[in-house]
């Protein structure tokens, strides 16, 4: 997995706007066939959670076009906005080389936002 803390800025850069299948790709979790689909989901959590601690990933309501700001902890913010994964047809023991994981990896657009550049968002496209 590509340590993203150790150019934190550059990484988010990279990734701002991005679906989550575009951040599971830019940290890596793809090319790491030795873990199950669970562990790799942990890291992309534990990705997730260190850029909330940062404040540069906000949970984000899409509807409503607002921030939320419920000062849940990281990793409550990160399992509601992923409250959805499609666990029930996805076995947490095989690979990412899944249709359901994919499609969903794809098409999640909702749930956060990237702060960069000050105070502008990027929302994911």
């Amino acid at each position: 997995m590509k340590n993203y803390k150790d150019d934190f800025d550059e990484f988010m850069i990279g990734v701002n706007g991005d679906n989550p299948i575009g951040i599971w790709w830019s940290l890596g979790l793809s090319d790491h066939d030795e873990l199950s689909l669970k562990e790799k989901f942990n890291l992309f959590k534990e990705f997730f959670c260190f850029a909330i601690k940062e404040n540069r990933i906000i949970e984000y309501d899409l509807k409503k076009n607002v921030a939320i700001f419920s000062r849940d902890e990281p990793d409550v913010v990160f399992d509601r906005i992923f409250a959805d994964f499609p666990w029930d047809k996805v076995d947490e023991n095989s690979s990412d080389e899944n249709k359901y994981f994919d499609i969903y990896m794809h098409t999640k657009f909702d749930g956060w936002a990237t702060l960069c550049a000050g105070t502008y968002l990027f929302i994911p496209q």
